[in-house]
């Protein structure tokens, strides 16, 4: 339980610095800004849980004790972020599912005709963003008029194809 309680609490200060960060200027590399902060937070957290236990502080009694807890912890604890930040994707950027499911909702029960979805969700509204995002993210490079792809976006594409290939996926995209 100890465990438990003291991940949950570390996430949900990890989130709440984040929601502050972000609203008041998001950073360019998103996921880095994101592995930084929630290991950040981490590492600051283990540190001051060791140094209560080592200056015996009574008012900690909640928190991890043994090394087992600490292990408990640290598990729970990028469980969650692990978890967050699969969805963090779908949050940060306009899921074209979403903005078609969003598009269909807003109608009432009236819903969408083929023609008028393909009319609204045009390349300047689904993949414009997604290179601007690739670019930003240091995915891919802009040169020339042209995309190309950078070292780690290569590195991130190989390790999809790796883990699609592991399921029995083909290459997909």
């Amino acid at each position: 339980m100890r465990a438990l309680v003291a991940a949950a609490g570390l996430f949900l200060l990890a989130f709440v610095a984040q929601a502050v960060i972000w609203r008041r200027r998001r950073p360019r590399a998103q996921y880095a800004g994101l592995v930084g902060l929630y290991l950040g937070a981490f590492a600051l957290a283990t540190a001051g849980l060791v140094a209560a236990r080592l200056g015996r502080a009574e008012a900690l009694r909640a928190l991890p004790l043994a090394p087992l807890d600490y292990a408990t912890f640290a598990l729970l604890y990028v469980g969650l972020v692990a978890a967050f930040g699969t969805t963090y994707s779908a949050v940060q950027a306009d899921s074209p599912t979403m903005s078609v499911l969003l598009a269909i909702e807003a109608t009432g029960g009236r819903g969408l005709g083929l023609a008028e979805l393909l009319d609204r969700f045009t390349d300047r509204v689904l993949v414009h963003p997604r290179l601007d995002d690739l670019v930003r993210g240091g995915l891919a490079r802009l040169r020339d008029g042209r995309y190309v792809i950078a070292p780690r976006g290569v590195l991130f594409a190989r390790t999809f194809v790796l883990f699609r290939r592991l399921l029995g996926f083909g290459r997909g995209g």
